[in-house]
């Protein structure tokens, strides 16, 4: 409904309006005004505009109600209610004015400071007596955002000073200003430098994701589910925290700890850069999972490298794969790449990533390392063979996967083991089959004869995965057998250690 004319402006003194309100006749808070409120510093950096004399914008007040028989008109306040509740604060000394060292006490100030902060003058908008309705347009008008912000820059509106919010911004972005005057919370520089490295190493974010601000949004995702303790669906539940933690987040280094161990965990498995897990809603789940395990456990990280790597194989296998490399997926690896490739945020999809990155890790764990029954492993013996030799050597494991596409994953043993060796170096290496390296090598038998295989070192189209094959291989091992590779007379060698015992061999290597 069209007012009649403009509301004109007013001003009314501080004591005027401190007056009103503690009479009862001003009420800061009608039940329309947004529940959100300052931290205290905001409340302390606006008490310094008005003791600075510095000018602040306008409040809005309208009458509510009439008392005819005590002959008292009530009002109430349509915009600037943390303002106004700040100043009362602030004069009885109360709430976050109680006990701080920011700005002097009103109580502390000489009579003169007193004066000049009470006759300041308040510019005022009196809608007076225009009705209910008309009053929530003007404060839904004065408050809105504008429709052309997405999600993530209405949630920055409304929370984007809050302590989650600042938080998360600190996380995601290494060159966020951010000081004890405007939070609580400061991250660790080392802390923060580890986690936005990461995210900008791995190309994580888009430019654009960083202008609409999807970095700082992820940040509160992965906060927000760390906090629930489970998966939701979407983004749900992000506002809740942002309320709930808006005046203050005093557990946010359990939050960090947890995030900040899961990136570490991450950076050991030296995946590729184009990596599948660094996909934004892979990495979530990744991140959410391994923030789960329990503290000093003792994660076999080779292991769970060489388990998302076997995952990952297995994504060209869904995409291009025939019916017979289809039948090598289970049916939760194929519900998974289906999840991922609609990039659903449904809860269902997200327990589901979780449920099968939990079990890598899980398989990773100790308790699913450990020999039962007394039996004596091939594998420990050679290996005790090599440490007493001091012969180093890398450990690879062929998967069902691999055999049957003819590939390996070079782990990031295998490939530091090749650069020390200086056999290859898989960082100077172009991608495409093009750029391929092939050497000789030897498979050794169980009577340690040798059989010719020729090793081909290369890096994938695409992603840049690290492959590694041997020629012969498909007949001298099987899926989950143990092979260890060592350099003789600077030759690549392949003992197949979780099949044959090789004790006498290595002990005439010199």
């Amino acid at each position: 409904m069209k007012l009649k004319e403009s509301i004109p402006s007013n001003s009314l003194k501080i004591i005027d309006l401190y007056n009103k309100i503690d009479s009862g006749l001003l009420d800061t808070s009608p039940n329309f005004q947004r529940k959100l409120v300052w931290k205290k510093q905001h409340k302390y950096a606006f008490i310094q505009t008005i003791l600075l004399n510095y000018p602040f914008p306008e409040v809005y007040i309208a009458s509510a109600e009439m008392d005819v028989l005590n002959l008292k008109a009530k009002e109430i306040v349509v915009d600037g209610q943390q303002r106004l509740n700040a100043i009362v604060d602030y004069i009885k000394g109360v709430n976050d004015f109680a006990s701080q060292g920011k700005i002097t006490p009103f109580d502390n100030l000489l009579i003169e400071e007193k004066k000049e902060f009470l006759n300041y003058s308040v510019t005022v908008k009196d809608l007076k007596d225009i009705g209910s309705e008309n009053i929530k347009e003007i404060f839904k008008r004065i408050n809105s955002t504008d429709y052309s912000l997405n999600a993530n820059e209405i949630i920055n509106a409304q929370f984007g000073d809050g302590e989650f919010a600042i938080f998360s911004k600190q996380l995601a972005d290494k060159d966020y200003d951010v000081s004890s005057e405007s939070t609580d919370i400061l991250v660790p520089i080392e802390s923060r430098d580890l986690i936005t490295r990461f995210f900008k190493d791995n190309s994580i974010f888009s430019d654009n994701d960083i202008k609409r601000m999807f970095d700082s949004q992820y940040i509160m995702l992965i906060s927000s589910t760390i906090l629930e303790g489970k998966y939701f669906g979407r983004n749900t539940r992000i506002n809740y925290y942002l309320e709930k933690y808006n005046l203050g987040f005093t557990n946010y280094s359990k939050v960090l700890d947890l995030i900040t161990k899961a990136i570490e965990t991450i950076q050991k498995l030296k995946l590729s850069e184009g990596s599948y897990w660094f996909n934004k809603a892979n990495l979530f789940t990744l991140i959410i999972e391994l923030s789960r395990i329990e503290p000093n456990c003792n994660l076999d990280v080779q292991k769970l490298e060489l388990l998302l790597l076997d995952l990952e194989n297995k994504v060209d296998i869904y995409f291009n794969g025939d019916e017979n490399e289809i039948m090598l997926l289970s049916s939760d690896e194929t519900k998974f790449f289906e999840l991922s490739r609609q990039g659903s945020h449904e809860l269902s999809a997200r327990e589901h990533r979780g449920k099968v990155i939990g079990s890598l890790i899980k398989q990773a764990l100790p308790q699913n390392n450990v020999v039962k029954n007394n039996f004596i492993n091939i594998a420990d013996i050679n290996i005790s063979s090599f440490n007493e030799k001091s012969i180093s050597f890398a450990k690879l494991i062929p998967t069902e996967t691999g055999l049957s596409k003819s590939i390996m994953d070079a782990t990031s043993i295998v490939r530091e083991f090749l650069k020390q060796n200086s056999i290859h170096n898989y960082e100077l290496q172009k991608l495409g089959p093009f750029n391929k390296v092939k050497i000789k090598g030897f498979l050794i038998n169980q009577d340690f004869s040798k059989i010719d295989t020729e090793i081909s070192l290369y890096r994938s189209n695409g992603r840049g995965d690290f492959r590694i094959w041997f020629t012969n291989l498909k007949e001298f091992a099987v899926a989950n057998n143990e092979l260890a590779l060592i350099i003789i007379n600077g030759e690549v060698n392949v003992l197949n250690i979780g099949k044959y015992n090789y004790t006498s061999f290595i002990e005439n290597l010199t």
